[in-house]
């Protein structure tokens, strides 16, 4: 198993897909924008935390913005580290059908490269979700005492919720990660 990792290693990095990249870099220029048309229009002092719609936490701007900045690098880069794991640590890979993929470098190469796109698209859920939460927040700043409007909220982490438990069912469920010729 630990030369089957280490050959694997040493085989070029499949590259992602292209609607993967699209999704994940569709995903950063929408937080990107939001981010810089949000701070843009924040006053000095920002609600930063809620207990139910009253805020329990402000912040100053550039504390918000240190929040809306930091938060989706760091996932996006453990993320990333985590996928590094796939050919590091082999023996710890928990997924169907094992033993297929650490038959042979190639195959660990081509199931590293389906488990980087899979937390790719988790990140850049991650991502659109620390986006939405920008938006809140710059809505609430504006808001008499800070105030979370409705279910704002709510329909946010719904829809998260929805998307990554879509991203599990297809990698449980789909065919994505059963044994193929596509990975010799």
């Amino acid at each position: 198993m630990r030369e089957t990792a280490r050959q694997a290693r040493q085989l070029p990095t499949e590259p992602m897909s292209r609607g993967v990249r699209a999704i994940v870099g569709g995903a950063v220029a929408v937080w990107l924008v939001t981010v810089l048309v949000v701070y843009s229009t924040l006053p000095e002092r920002v609600p930063t935390h809620w207990d139910g719609s009253e805020p329990d936490d402000w912040s100053s701007r550039a504390g918000a913005l240190v929040a809306f900045v930091v938060g989706p690098i760091a996932i996006g880069a453990v993320l990333r580290l985590v996928t590094t794991l796939v050919l590091r640590w082999p023996q710890g890979i928990n997924a169907p059908n094992k033993e297929y993929w650490l038959q042979t470098p190639q195959r660990l190469r081509h199931f590293e490269r389906l488990v980087r796109e899979d937390l790719m698209l988790i990140g850049a859920l991650t991502t659109l979700l620390f986006a939405a939460i920008s938006v809140m927040t710059g809505v609430a700043a504006h808001r008499e005492g800070g105030e979370l409007p409705g279910v704002f909220f709510a329909v946010i982490m719904i829809a998260f919720i929805a998307g990554i438990l879509g991203l599990v069912v297809r990698m449980l469920l789909g065919r994505r990660y059963q044994p193929s010729d596509e990975a010799v």
